[in-house]
């Protein structure tokens, strides 16, 4: 898996400091992983949150190419555990489901689905959505997109896995 570590934004920490917020881009020629560190530190800590951290509003001096790369985060990441075939998908992106605890989004997901006709879905030999995890392949352009982002060379070690 190649890694690629980025600086996507500066993050003001609880005390007012401004820290990077580094997202981390890995690829293993079949798996898209984006997670993201506020405020790294070489202990193995930071200062902020870390995982999945691409919705937080408390960055600020974003990169040129954050809004891309937050389009991407959100429409790639895990790109092999997909719930649903790829027209489950396409329509679940256009028409979203949303779920609050203790709601279940599968659950509201597999009924709109239904409703919508999609489920099973006749065009995937009768594919259930979420009986299997599905493989999305990433565009290679969007690969190439990220990694010809400028290299982030402040991250500590600890960090780099």
């Amino acid at each position: 898996m190649t890694a690629h570590y980025i600086k996507a934004a500066d993050y003001r920490d609880y005390n007012g400091r401004l820290c990077p917020y580094v997202v981390a881009i890995k690829w293993g020629s079949k798996r898209l992983s984006i997670t993201g560190v506020e405020g790294p530190l070489a202990n193995g800590n930071c200062r902020g949150g870390c995982g999945q951290v691409h919705e937080k509003a408390e960055h600020i001096n974003r990169e040129p190419f954050y809004a891309r790369l937050m389009k991407i985060w959100e429409r790639w990441h895990l790109n092999d555990l997909c719930a649903g075939s790829p027209a489950q998908e396409m329509w679940l992106r256009d028409h979203p489901v949303t779920a609050a605890y203790p709601e279940s989004h599968y659950e509201k997901a597999s009924d709109a689905l239904t409703a919508a006709g999609l489920n099973p879905d006749p065009n995937a030999g009768g594919y259930e959505y979420g009986s299997a995890w599905l493989h999305e392949d990433v565009p290679q352009d969007v690969i190439d997109w990220l990694f010809a982002l400028p290299v982030y060379d402040g991250l500590p070690s600890c960090w780099a896995n």
